[in-house]
């Protein structure tokens, strides 16, 4: 399944002016900026992950968004979860990422692996450079309000 029709099934929307780097007619352009940016609409229940999943028949499940605002108890999930070879989604405002003065929008990427030494996580992501260190402090920055108003989190994907 292309990231195209996946992202059709969670609801995208886009702005007008990137309809001329995809080729499926059924993504939803707007020309305005709806209340909650562009991207996908997981938080409403047609679009979300765990009826995505269902209606693919895909044999995993999603758990509800996890919040941290302390960097132990992220800690102990980070750890916990790797170590269940649990995948970890990270759902985050990609503005702590930003180095080339980007504007700053809501993304997913998935937590690779957690260094306890360092405090860090690689993050692995479909956009380059596809590896990045983040900080348990950017981590927690990136899913909270701050940034944009919106609210992140972290899920679990396991087999059922």
């Amino acid at each position: 399944m292309s990231q195209e029709a996946i992202g059709i099934e969670l609801g995208l929307r886009l702005p007008l002016k990137g309809k001329s780097f995809f080729t499926n007619k059924n993504i939803h352009y707007v020309a305005k900026i709806p209340k909650n940016d562009f991207g996908t609409q997981i938080e409403k229940d047609k679009y979300s992950i765990k009826r995505f999943l269902a209606n693919n028949n895909m044999p995993l499940k999603i758990s509800s968004i996890y919040n941290f605002q302390q960097k132990i108890k992220l800690r102990n999930f980070l750890i916990k979860n790797l170590l269940s070879n649990h995948d970890i989604i990270l759902r985050y405002n990609n503005k702590f990422l930003n180095t080339e003065n980007q504007k700053a929008y809501g993304h997913f990427s998935v937590i690779v692996e957690y260094d306890d030494k360092t405090e860090t996580a690689i993050i692995g992501d479909p956009e380059i450079p596809h590896y990045k260190t983040a900080s348990l402090d950017q981590i927690i920055f990136s899913i909270s309000d701050q940034i944009d108003g919106i609210s992140r989190g972290l899920y679990i994907v396991s087999r059922k």
